[in-house]
């Protein structure tokens, strides 16, 4: 079964190591490029909901500006989770606090001088 598609950009939209927000069926899509590799993903960090577009990349992770959360952006797994306090003097009041899932990603493709994205994934429940 091909997946149905919609171009978002033309490639050239999207340069090296840079993210940009596209706001699509009512959710924000982050679309990147990472060493020539594009990636597309919920724009809200699993941990607490921040803006990952604010963040910046560690390898191929991607880090949450607010609690350094770091996430795979080829493969959506949480991959460190040890910088969440911004001071010393941080309590955690509940363990829960510190629970994240995985990131969500969507399928992208590049060709023809354009990005696509599959247009029914993101019709489905977030």
């Amino acid at each position: 079964m091909v997946p149905e598609t919609m171009r978002i950009c033309n490639s050239e939209d999207i340069k090296d190591n840079s993210l940009k927000v596209f706001t699509i069926y009512n959710r924000d899509i982050l679309v990147g490029r990472r060493n020539g590799r594009i990636f597309a993903c919920s724009n809200s960090c699993p941990h607490r909901g921040a803006s990952l577009s604010k963040g910046h990349f560690s390898g191929n992770n991607l880090v949450c500006y607010m609690h350094g959360y770091e996430y795979d952006i080829f493969t959506g797994s949480l991959k460190n989770m040890t910088s969440w306090k911004k001071e010393d003097s941080w309590i955690e009041q509940s363990p829960n606090w510190r629970k994240s899932g995985n990131l969500r990603l969507y399928q992208i493709d590049e060709h023809d001088n354009g990005i696509f994205i599959d247009s029914v994934q993101l019709k489905e429940p977030a």
